[in-house]
């Protein structure tokens, strides 16, 4: 039996995204289950994603910034085997600028939704001795900009708690790691395209944009048989990123 027809459970956080979109693409096969969670846009999923080809996937909307929402999602995280949290909130504005509720929305998304539903997960993970957990952090969290003190902060943690829970896991069969987007052509980014397209450009080597597909790449790999020995590890997609504050 080949890793490709053995099904697996899935979760994927932030579905709805162009990033998180694109990974369920990349990750979820036919013979698996998956969940698959938007904030509000489960329209988009419904749309783009062929979910008729995939009978066994469930699209969950849920505010992960509200306690109750967040509380009824984690229930759903038994017998996971693959979950990736690309669920994030990114605001970015100079810090005496930032007002409290964009500060909030961060912290409840990118560090509190995003360590209750890791805690829900890997229980599970650690008796069944296996499991991946794979996070979507930043290239904020080594090398930020102006602007992006508490969402690099978050990603920052995301990091260091990943090595630390991989240290902790490791020993049961779990693996946990990170993925961290350079300069992707999606999301908050289209933004700084059309504000400065030249100084997007000249932050990586490559002299490009990376894609979703990229990262979803990334994401198939650290998910599979492939990357058994990797863990606790950060897998930068930025095309060398060789510009930082």
């Amino acid at each position: 039996m080949t890793e490709a027809s053995i099904p697996r459970r899935i979760a994927i956080t932030g579905a709805s995204s162009e990033i998180g979109l694109a990974i369920a693409k990349a990750l979820v096969s036919q013979n698996d289950s998956a969940i698959l969670h938007t904030a509000h846009k489960a329209n988009i999923l419904h749309t783009t994603f062929p979910i008729n080809n995939f009978p066994s996937v469930d699209i969950v909307t849920a505010d992960l910034a509200d306690p109750q929402a967040l509380q009824e999602f984690c229930l759903k995280m038994e017998n996971i085997d693959i979950l990736v949290n690309a669920a994030a909130v990114t605001i970015t504005d100079l810090l005496p600028s930032l007002d409290d509720a964009a500060i909030d929305a961060m912290v409840a998304v990118n560090i509190l939704a995003f360590t209750r539903i890791t805690k829900a997960t890997i229980a599970g993970m650690m008796r069944r001795r296996k499991g991946s957990i794979i996070n979507i952090s930043s290239i904020a969290a080594t090398r930020s900009n102006r602007g992006q003190t508490v969402y690099a902060g978050t990603k920052g943690y995301m990091e260091s708690f990943s090595r630390a829970l991989a240290s902790e896991a490791g020993a049961r069969g779990v693996r946990v790691n990170c993925v961290a987007p350079g300069a992707i052509e999606a999301g908050t980014l289209r933004a700084l395209l059309a504000d400065a397209p030249e100084e997007v450009l000249s932050s990586n080597v490559m002299k490009r944009l990376g894609s979703p597909q990229d990262v979803a790449q990334a994401v198939q790999y650290l998910a599979s048989n492939a990357s058994a020995f990797v863990n606790g590890q950060v897998l930068h997609v930025d095309g060398g990123f060789c510009r930082g504050a």
